[in-house]
């Protein structure tokens, strides 16, 4: 390799010498490729929907006449972050962190070339107990999320927002409020005046975790096109999540019960509320997920996980709402080196909407991810 001047080198290297001379910069990530191959009993999926990247309750077909299968190879998961961490003169720290993948994102087709646009997932710093910007959401514990080869695995019962949000932490107490966003009748609704308001409360035992989130939001809804006057109500709901250590093994849970919560519960297979003769009514949403994970050996390890949601609406409501939705699945995850994981993993599920109508979905995946 030709080396460079040295003077060449210094006043090339001048400008990030100085810019990071308090602040020390990390890069991360990894890259995942995917195999499905899914099969359901009442039609079939369109190309460029996201149900054929991951697992998206909401978007298995029901009430078709015909069987549907799928065959997908994808590496639109592959993720890619940077974190960087100034020292103050004070001796105080603010942290940032940036990170982005390729789900959900246009840009690109399976015929030549599968080129997708990064999207956003992570954007956010925090300093002297505050964090501001995009990233998960207070009533969300991620220490409770089971180890999948699917992207999330018990989608319909996991809470699963990220959104921007000013938090204020104080030990193991989180205060938050957050962008509110409100669905009608499965479309997005943006009239909010007041932002969502998140309390969780964390508590640690060895190497088991808990975690207690209450969330209470407005409601709103405003439609000037169709002459539907401006209207609001009240949202409540509770996430109780945590994870036990039982020997080497785990056993990660989650409970989220409430009023109004669809938005953030199932990936929005839920809507927050309906319109009914002008007002809103707000749906109920019980949602609950339990994964068991046993470590074979230190190079192998397998979970089996059960996921339900149950949902209730105003009479009023369209006959199409999803009234109930539950799966199961198992994988076996393996580790030949440290950065590099194969997984498999064989999964169940079924969707059933207010008229009765039902559909199922079963899926294999196999994956190959290398971290960094």
């Amino acid at each position: 390799m030709r080396k460079l001047p040295m003077v060449l080198l210094a006043t090339a290297a001048l400008p990030m010498a100085v810019n990071a001379a308090n602040t020390e910069f990390s890069f991360g990530g990894f890259i995942k490729m995917d195999a499905m191959l899914s099969t359901y009993s009442d039609g079939d999926i369109a190309p460029a929907n996201i149900g054929r990247d991951f697992y998206v309750p909401s978007t298995i077909p029901v009430g078709g006449q015909d069987e549907g299968a799928d065959l997908d190879y994808s590496a639109k998961s592959t993720r890619l972050n940077m974190k960087t961490v100034t020292t103050l003169e004070d001796g105080e720290t603010v942290t940032g962190f940036i990170e982005m993948d390729f789900l959900s994102s246009p840009g690109g087709t399976e015929i030549v070339s599968n080129s997708y646009n990064p999207r956003l997932r992570h954007a956010f710093f925090k300093y002297d107990g505050l964090t501001a910007g995009q990233t998960w959401t207070t009533f969300m514990n991620t220490g409770a999320l089971p180890e999948t080869v699917d992207f999330l695995g018990p989608s319909e019962s996991s809470v699963f927002v990220r959104q921007t949000q000013f938090r204020y932490t104080m030990g193991d107490f989180d205060l938050a409020i957050e962008n509110p966003e409100t669905t009608v009748d499965g479309a997005v609704s943006d009239d909010g005046m007041l932002p969502d308001f998140v309390a969780r409360y964390n508590i640690k035992s060895g190497n088991s975790n808990f975690a207690v989130a209450a969330l209470v939001r407005q409601l709103s809804y405003e439609d000037a096109v169709n002459n539907v006057d401006s209207t609001t109500a009240m949202g409540f709901g509770i996430n109780v999540s945590g994870k036990i250590m039982i020997g080497g093994d785990d056993l990660k849970l989650s409970l989220t019960s409430g009023t109004g919560v669809g938005r953030y519960v199932g990936l929005g297979a839920v809507t927050d509320a309906n319109l009914v003769n002008g007002d809103l009514k707000a749906s109920k949403t019980t949602a609950a997920f339990i994964a068991y994970r046993h470590h074979w050996t230190s190079k192998l390890r397998s979970t089996a996980m059960y996921s339900m949601l149950t949902a209730d609406y105003d009479s009023a409501a369209p006959t199409t709402s999803t009234t109930d939705i539950s799966s199961v699945r198992v994988n076996l995850m393996y580790n030949p080196v440290e950065p590099i994981t194969y997984g498999v993993e064989y999964s169940m599920a079924t969707r059933e909407i207010d008229n009765g109508a039902n559909g199922d979905m079963s899926r294999l995946q196999v994956s190959a991810k290398y971290s960094f």
